[in-house]
């Protein structure tokens, strides 16, 4: 079968210097081409974020000490060109075969990207421009600078994350920074086009970005917040722009004191922090969308920076008209210190901090003039706010939605990090919390079992033999690391011992104690790697074993096990024989193993499904996180990446690691 291939060349006009070159099996040419950038010179927005996290698994971020400090879990300018000039990624699929499902495929694509010192510091500062790293010794410096020291961001470590879930590579030298260090719960990624990656701006996907900008409610950031430790200050800022007072004393306003006040870059900075923007510019574009809407409006002296100012103008279309008649054709955002902008009553009652609003369509219609909402009028005024946006609720979408079935809300409850942990917890109170916890765990041990990647740097091996041998300890390794969550799965729940049994069925936990007793311990060396066959990183085809390796202590130990009335007689010798007959399975045995995990795992769901899903929705934290999040079946008949209903692509990644 033949490897995945790169896309083709890009047009001449990019510069030399960043190449990417996929090495398929070793009868086949590999492909070279320079790696595909935008009209400004960025790499596309997944291919820098695919490139960041590759960097940051193949680096070792360790502490380094600078005048007279220690900066833990850093990286110095030299070693990010080091490894970077042959940065090599390494990817294992697993795919069973449409022609016999008693085998599966295994197919591995390496690449490796090469690129001189100059476009590594492009590169590294793209990196920091979209806030994936910072300066360690100056976080407000936003330069790549030739000897210092960098760390990574919040966002920078969500996407890190992302990224491990996603390919399952092996990422254990990176759990002690991922559990130490403030990871970003939630990240707005954007819509993006195909063929030029630039944002793409529907009216509603700025409306939800807006809403996503301002918070649930006013985010008022008191003096005080700077006295509080790094996680607070952070969890304070991720709900939303932070807000202040100013006391307009320009000639217009003559001394008006306005609330709900933000600065211009203070803004650029929290889009580059909590939404997939990758720089200031494409921020400022978004903040020009939200004055051209008249959601925020400048403040003070408009005229008394407009030289100094770099102004970003944005421009509609005439369909917006459609949905917002009052909407202008032009926007612009003035991107300086001490320029101020004001939440508008427009974007008020859009971000829903006002209640007395009911139709999302109708708008008053805005003359040229009408270019900056104060606040002269006042909210309650007793003037008819019926004609502002509100919240989305189930009556502003098509009622022939798509029907959601029950299934439909429970693995999107499973998948959701902020549905999910609220799940929990209610089956913590049921005191059948061993449930979502076999489950989660299980989905996990498969989905590494699928993809299998490693990264690092060409620095670490010299030749091909070496890259070649790399890969290999990589995937023994992993199929390792496999096993050992193989080992702790079953000694948490399926033992009849456990901390937390399952109260499964009696017959799938028989066949898995069967399954485990056949297997031959003397078989742990013979066949561990990740695929048995595939030694030259090319494809291979494996049959599944789940037959073989029959154990002549299979019968004597299912007799001790159980009797005729399940009454467990398993002694400890019995557990620590069961688990090194799971830690010899070879990759054969191993994914039959994982056959049995998740016949077990649908019997846990259906479980699941039938005593505790309808009673938890019925519950008042349920109903208050749909008021938050909005409603779950819009975003469940949606497609699978639009997590915002009517936002076209934009969606919201969570973290798993941040409750």
């Amino acid at each position: 079968m033949p490897s995945a291939q790169p896309p083709d060349d890009p047009e001449p006009s990019i510069p030399d210097g960043l190449k990417t070159k996929a090495q398929p099996p070793d009868d086949a040419e590999a492909a070279e081409h320079l790696l595909k950038l935008t009209k400004v010179g960025r790499p596309f927005h997944k291919d820098t974020a695919d490139l960041f996290a590759t960097f940051i698994v193949a680096i070792e971020l360790k502490p380094h000490r600078a005048f007279f400090k220690t900066y833990p879990n850093t990286f110095s300018t030299d070693e990010a060109l080091q490894a970077l000039s042959k940065l090599k990624f390494s990817q294992s699929t697993r795919t069973p075969d449409s022609k016999d499902t008693a085998l599966f495929i295994t197919t591995t694509t390496n690449f490796v990207f090469s690129m001189t010192p100059p476009v590594a510091m492009e590169l590294c500062q793209h990196f920091m421009d979209a806030r994936y790293i910072r300066n360690a010794l100056d976080p407000s410096l936003n330069l790549f600078k030739d000897r210092s020291l960098h760390a990574l961001t919040p966002k920078g470590l969500h996407v890190l994350e992302r990224f491990i879930e996603k390919t399952g590579i092996d990422a254990d030298h990176l759990q002690h920074v991922l559990s130490t260090e403030i990871i970003c719960p939630k990240l707005f990624h954007v819509e993006r086009g195909a063929e030029e990656d630039n944002i793409l701006f529907p009216y509603n996907a700025i409306i939800t970005l807006f809403r996503w900008f301002v918070g649930l409610e006013p985010n008022y950031t008191p003096k005080s917040t700077a006295n509080l430790p790094q996680l607070q200050q952070y969890s304070k800022s991720s709900k939303g722009i932070g807000l202040s007072f100013f006391n307009d004393k320009s000639t217009r306003a003559k001394g008006v004191h306005r609330h709900q006040c933000f600065d211009a870059v203070d803004a650029l900075e929290w889009l580059c922090d909590f939404t997939s923007v990758s720089g200031r510019e494409e921020a400022a574009e978004a903040a020009a969308h939200f004055e051209r809407l008249g959601l925020i409006s400048l403040i003070g002296n408009t005229d008394k920076w407009r030289h100094q100012a770099i102004v970003f103008s944005v421009y509609g279309t005439p369909e917006e008209l459609i949905h917002d008649p009052s909407a202008r054709h032009q926007g612009e955002f003035r991107c300086v210190n001490k320029a101020y902008y004001q939440i508008t009553e427009k974007g008020r009652q859009v971000a829903g901090w006002d209640s007395n609003t009911t139709s999302p369509d109708s708008l008053p219609e805005r003359t040229s003039d009408d270019s900056t909402l104060d606040d002269e009028k006042a909210v309650g005024s007793g003037e008819s706010q019926s004609n502002l946006h509100a919240r989305p609720t189930i009556n502003d979408y098509p009622p022939d939605k798509p029907k959601v079935t029950s299934s439909d809300r429970l693995h999107y409850i499973l998948k959701e990090q902020s549905y999910r942990s609220l799940f929990r917890s209610f089956l913590q109170e049921k005191y059948c919390e061993e449930h979502i916890l076999y489950w989660i765990d299980v989905d996990a041990i498969n989905r590494k079992f699928n993809v299998t990647s490693s990264a690092f740097s060409g620095t670490s091996s010299e030749n091909a033999n070496g890259s070649s041998n790399q890969v290999k300890t990589d995937r023994k390794r992993h199929h390792q690391t496999l096993l050992k969550k193989a080992v702790e799965i079953y000694k948490l729940y399926l033992h009849p011992t456990s901390p937390f049994e399952l109260n499964t069925n009696y017959t799938l936990r028989n066949e898995l104690f069967r399954f485990i007793d056949s297997i031959s311990v003397s078989s742990q060396n013979s066949n561990s790697n990740f695929s048995s066959s595939n030694n030259n990183n090319s494809t291979s085809t494996n049959p599944t074993s789940s037959q073989s390796g029959q154990s002549q202590t299979q019968s004597q130990v299912k007799e001790k096990e159980t009797t005729q009335k399940g009454t467990v007689v398993m002694t400890d010798a019995d557990l620590e024989l069961r688990l090194s007959r799971i830690m010899s399975c070879n990759g054969d045995q191993l994914r039959t193993l994982l056959t049995q995990f998740n016949q077990i795992q649908a019997h846990t769901f259906r479980v699941m499904l039938t005593d505790t899903l309808s009673p938890f929705m019925h519950t008042e934290k349920f109903v208050m996180l749909q008021k938050q999040l909005g409603d779950m079946d819009l975003r469940i008949s949606g497609s699978s990446s639009a997590l915002l209903p009517g936002s076209g692509g934009a969606f919201i990644s969570y973290s798993y690691l941040v409750n």
